[in-house]
């Protein structure tokens, strides 16, 4: 799982973000928080209030993919690829 979110509302969705950088994340973006279910070190939920441009959001949801699946096993993403 790389991304969560309420598909009734989407009014926010979790990401995997690289443990090194997500507090000089969250200090620049303010919709950017801790998150309720998720842990802290590791993940981020994005408020969607329009603060954050869509081209950043994509960046962020590509490494969240990107994070996950280099934990694949290299079968998994050999599978994943063929999809």
């Amino acid at each position: 799982m790389f991304t969560a979110t309420d598909i009734e509302t989407f009014k926010s969705f979790s990401i995997k973000c690289v443990p090194e950088t997500i507090e000089e994340l969250r200090d620049q973006y303010d919709a950017l928080e801790e998150p309720s279910y998720f842990s802290k070190k590791h993940w981020s939920r994005v408020q969607m209030d329009g603060s954050i441009s869509d081209k950043v959001l994509y960046e962020w949801l590509d490494v969240s993919y990107n994070l996950v699946v280099a934990k694949l096993t290299k079968k998994e993403r050999l599978e994943l690829e063929n999809l």
